[in-house]
């Protein structure tokens, strides 16, 4: 049975009369459920929302109510669902926003619809004119897709600015650049994030000795509660610690931005790999390679590409 969850990105915004009226408008056969976020703690069991989201099979709308942070908290919601694997129909923008943070969204939410909905507290009007029915059915491809064709979400990189040398500094100058870069471009490898680190602090390669204040500092975000780290051994291949926001997903697929191919988390690269099986590519290393636009399969690639077709699913 076809199934809407409604994921609010603010847990103050109160989604019944909206899910009342998608009831009422839905075909039949269609459930619709509301939730206060993917990352919120799930009703019944343990784990979270995107736990259950991903067990039940779901197709998610996001429900983001305007305002400066709209477009920010709806594409990490977006990015959350389909780390999960699971399609995100539409972007539903609750009550008035800037018109700049609705272009942003219909530039990067990817298949995903964007629809207005002005009066949250009179939403059936809105509803009625949605293909809920499609909506239901999963996401869309792209317009003009071609198979093996996927939409990535943009590459958020961290702006550069003059950082304190990691060898002389203290925990107080260092720590708070290292969150910045993580918040920016996590989940990133530890190596990248410390390497444009030493790269704003004036460095040029990243030593033994520049390394180790660095990832001292990582380990302290990780204990204060900022950050996570996932372990180099607990993805065979990658060699590299992976840095993430804490309570953020642990692969967001995204475009390839300013990394080189081995500093794309392998994890991430199996995420794009099973979600281009699933949009029928056939040659998945070249398909890979053009989802990032890049051109030429070295040794190098071949074999980084291989240890991630190890990470994917079995077919």
């Amino acid at each position: 049975m076809p199934e809407l969850l409604l994921v609010a990105t603010t847990q103050g915004f109160d989604a019944r009369d909206l899910v009342r009226a998608i009831e009422r408008h839905a075909p039949d056969g269609v459930t619709v459920r509301s939730a206060p976020g993917l990352l919120a703690p799930r009703r019944e069991g343990d784990g979270l929302v995107r736990d259950a989201a991903r067990e039940r099979g779901v197709t998610v709308v996001v429900v983001a109510p305007g305002g400066p942070d709209l477009a920010s908290h709806a594409l990490l919601t977006v990015e959350g669902a389909r780390s999960v694997g699971r399609p995100v129909a539409a972007v539903v923008v609750a009550g008035p926003g800037g018109a700049d943070q609705r272009a942003v969204l219909r530039e990067h939410a990817g298949a995903a619809e964007v629809v207005e909905l002005p009066d949250p507290q009179a939403p059936s009007s809105a509803v009625a004119s949605w293909p809920l029915l499609e909506w239901a059915a999963g996401e869309p491809a792209p317009a003009g897709a071609a198979p093996g064709d996927i939409a990535l979400a943009p590459y958020s990189a961290w702006e550069p600015h003059p950082a304190p040398d990691p060898r002389a500094a203290g925990r107080g100058a260092i720590d708070p650049v290292l969150a910045e870069i993580v918040a920016a471009e996590g989940p990133v490898l530890a190596s990248r994030a410390y390497g444009l680190y030493n790269k704003a602090a004036g460095g040029k390669k990243l030593t033994t000795i520049v390394r180790a204040p660095l990832s001292a500092a990582a380990y302290r975000l990780r204990m204060a509660g900022r950050i996570e780290i996932v372990r180099a051994e607990e993805t065979p291949g990658q060699g590299d610690e992976v840095l993430r926001m804490a309570g953020s997903p642990r692969v967001r697929v995204r475009e390839l931005g300013p990394r080189a191919l081995d500093e794309v988390p392998l994890e991430e690269i199996a995420e794009l790999m099973e979600r281009l099986t699933t949009a029928g590519a056939d040659d998945l290393k070249r398909a890979v390679l053009d989802a990032y636009g890049l051109v030429r399969l070295t040794a190098k690639a071949d074999d980084y590409l291989e240890q991630a077709f190890g990470l994917t699913a079995p077919s």
